[in-house]
């Protein structure tokens, strides 16, 4: 019998039919938007900025204080080099996440806004540091003002347009599964416990964002900045190391209290009683982006997750209304014991 070849252009070689090319036009508009487009604009603008070296001092303007005036100076080849390293880096984190799961198949308006959210940030970035050269040129100042005004509305224009045109990825069917019980006596007791983390490329971000802000702080004590400026890097450190601890690992329990998830610091502490569950579902894979919107204690819609990753997940639906999901691994077995102790609450009259 004849096999089914691929089939192929003029050269020969393989071309995609009209079913996969659908499947991946939003992978290629989300890399063509949020990837390609701002490496041009950080590209173009750091070779403007090195083509006005030459009319540039020796040192240069970094930073103005509340009334306008530079307090702070830098070599003037640091502009282009710190252009290039921060647009880039931004486009990684932002973008970095999302690649896969789109390759995958995932799906969701999360996608939109990623996208336009990588574009908004760079030309924000490029209009700013490429203004601060060319209006360094031969001596001149810094409208500070005017050139934070003009890069915002630009930045968030090219955002907002990038987000409306990229294409909404379809959502995935529902794969999530009536977990069935098990037959529990009237009297017997049952637990189920399990630890649930953020993966390690999730967690490696963390630490590095709270790693970036600590050292912040460092160097704004350290360069003698004002004591609001110091305590104000501090906050937004203690902050951020608190989110760490509260959103990276949590502690889930299955018993007849219900379903409860609590993090590795004891806030905050979620739980859905029995009484409050009307089915429970198990999803084998839950795609954080698409399902929920991102990662840690997500609520978007009628649905509160628990998403420190991606993988299975145990999902309740309330009599409210609402579910409430958590990712955790044998999820299967977690939920196969939360349906048994439901079964058991309400053929008891609770």
């Amino acid at each position: 019998m004849p096999t089914e070849r691929p089939m192929t252009g003029d050269s020969g070689q393989p071309t995609l039919s009209a079913d996969e090319l659908a499947r991946r036009r939003p992978l290629i508009a989300f890399t063509a938007v949020a990837i390609l487009l701002p490496v041009f604009a950080i590209v173009l603008a750091t070779a403007v900025q090195l083509s006005l070296l030459g009319s540039l001092p020796d040192q240069i303007a970094m930073h103005w204080n509340l009334a306008g005036e530079p307090d702070r100076w830098a070599p003037a080849w640091s502009l282009p080099l710190t252009t290039a390293v921060l647009g880039l880096l931004t486009v990684a984190l932002i973008t970095a996440p999302a690649v896969r799961p789109l390759a995958q198949g995932d799906g969701g308006w999360v996608y939109r806004v990623l996208g336009g959210t990588s574009l908004g940030v760079v030309v924000l970035l490029t209009i700013l540091f490429t203004a601060t050269a060319w209006y360094q040129t031969d001596g001149r100042t810094v409208p500070v003002a005017g050139v934070v005004g003009v890069a915002a509305l630009a930045a968030v224009a090219c955002g907002a347009v990038a987000a409306a045109l990229l294409p909404i990825p379809p959502a995935g069917a529902d794969r999530a599964a009536v977990a069935s019980g098990l037959s529990l006596a009237p009297d017997e007791r049952a637990a189920w416990l399990r630890t649930t983390a953020a993966s390690t490329g999730t967690a490696a971000l963390a630490v590095g964002g709270f790693v970036l802000a600590l050292l912040t702080t460092i160097y704004t004590w350290a360069t003698g900045e004002s004591t609001g400026a110091v305590v104000g890097a501090a906050v937004v450190t203690l902050l951020i190391l608190l989110a760490i601890a509260m959103t990276v690992a949590f502690r889930v329990r299955v018993d007849e209290r219900g379903l409860t998830v609590s993090s590795v610091a004891g806030l905050p502490r979620l739980r859905v009683p029995l009484e409050d569950i009307v089915e429970v579902r198990v999803n084998p894979e839950v795609r954080p982006l698409g399902d929920y919107g991102g990662y840690g204690i997500r609520r978007i819609g009628t649905r509160t997750g628990v998403v420190p990753r991606r993988g299975p997940a145990i999902v309740v639906e309330r009599t409210n209304g609402r579910s409430f999901g958590v990712v955790v691994d044998d999820a299967e077995t977690g939920a196969t014991l939360l349906a048994a102790l439901v079964d058991r609450a309400k053929q008891s009259g609770r």
